[in-house]
């Protein structure tokens, strides 16, 4: 699975632990047990319409018709209260509350004014389901229509603008409540994507660094073991020197991933220098290494180290050089790392620019720009050679 696609995977689950209150498959949570209690209590509010038009002195075909209608009125709330938050029956919905207004409305007009508390109803659920933009005008709508049908079905003024205040009140309070909600959603989600991006930066960043720790490493260990088989008939003496190193560079490597794992490997510029200077010699390429004395912020030095090394690595590995000059200056504004070779350069970086070319460069590229520096690499004018250059501002990592 890629990236992207964990990144959805994420996400559908997140919306459905913050639906429920946690995973379907666990017992429900202390958010999903009070969702359900709210329900419960909602419903139990429908059987007033029921009990009132039962109860109501009546006879006749009248009578069975009200409690027809405030039987129906109250399966489509109940109907509506179990499905509002599902997002794709929004319509169905909309549908609805268009039902129960239609009701509330022929119970007023036509049975009797006192039906007009159904409008509280009406509007608490037009709050639910309208949208938040238009949810404060259709509540005010909804009232207007409590008032009209009650005195429509002869209520008075005061009855009607009671019921109208009613819906109002109740309508526009679930508005805000519906707000809060979304936007606590909104807010979980916002936080889930800085946690999955949090989480990809870390890897990319473990992953750059595993890389440029390990390619140096090995290609020294490489270039070692190589040169001690060569020697090994020639000067026994010398080639188990070599394979001493070599044990000393393995050793020293997995103590900078043991380091790395741990989260507080932080290379310096000096001991980058000379390892660089060991690396380039043992490959039989003349190394010049200049140091500007010059103290820098730690991670100001930490990119010029990376530098070096990946530098050094790219010399050894692809140019066939046999000078290789590495200049370390420092001013008030700036310091850099320069790595000349007079080789023939990696094949991806000859005449390319630095986002075409391999993981090393793209780190480091990487590195420099969360400090404001920039990274040049390409071949020499004179048509042989290869330049690594990258310069940071001296105070980019405190104004960072």
């Amino acid at each position: 699975m890629t990236g992207s696609e964990d990144r959805v995977s994420a996400r559908a689950r997140l919306r459905w632990m913050l639906h429920w209150g946690r995973e379907s498959n666990q017992p429900p949570g202390p958010l999903g047990r009070a969702r359900a209690l709210g329900m419960v209590v909602w419903i139990l509010f429908i059987i007033v319409p029921v009990v009132s038009a039962i109860t109501n002195k009546g006879s006749g075909t009248g009578h069975v018709l009200a409690i027809a209608g405030a039987v129906a009125f109250s399966a489509v709330y109940v109907w509506l209260v179990m499905t509002w938050w599902e997002t794709d029956t929004h319509w169905r919905s909309l549908a609805l509350v268009g039902v129960m207004l239609v009701l509330a409305v022929a119970l007023t007009v036509a049975d009797r004014p006192s039906w007009g508390f159904l409008f509280t109803y009406c509007a608490a659920c037009v709050g639910l389901v309208v949208p938040s933009d238009l949810g404060m005008p259709a509540v005010v709508l909804c009232a207007l229509t409590a008032y009209g049908a009650t005195v429509a079905g002869g209520g008075n003024s005061g009855t009607a603008v009671g019921f109208a205040a009613s819906a109002v009140g109740i309508g526009l309070l679930l508005v805000l409540m519906r707000d809060l909600r979304m936007r606590n959603h909104q807010l979980m989600e916002a936080r889930a994507e800085l946690a999955l991006s949090a989480v990809a930066e870390e890897r990319e960043r473990f992953a750059r660094d595993l890389h440029d720790l390990l390619g140096h490493s090995l290609s020294v260990i490489a270039i070692k073991a190589e040169l001690a088989g060569r020697l090994l008939k020639l000067d026994p003496e010398r080639a188990a020197a070599e394979v001493a190193d070599v044990e000393t560079v393995a050793r020293e490597s997995l103590r900078e991933v043991r380091q790395a794992v741990s989260g507080y490997r932080q290379p310096t510029l000096d001991k980058e220098l000379e390892g660089a200077r060991v690396a380039l010699s043992a490959a039989g390429i003349a190394a010049d290494v200049q140091r500007a004395p010059v103290t820098l912020d730690p991670e100001v030095e930490a990119v010029l180290a990376w530098t070096v090394r990946e530098g050094a690595t790219n010399v050894i590995r692809h140019s066939g050089a046999t000078h290789c000059q590495v200049r370390v200056r420092a001013g008030l504004a700036d310091a850099a790392v320069e790595v000349v070779d007079d080789g023939d350069g990696p094949a991806c970086l000859r005449g390319e620019e630095v986002h075409h070319t391999g993981n090393g460069i793209t780190g480091l590229t990487e590195r420099a720009e969360q400090l404001r520096g920039r990274i040049e690499a390409g071949g020499l004018p004179e048509g042989r050679g290869f330049r690594l250059a990258v310069s940071i501002p001296v105070n980019a990592a405190t104004a960072g």
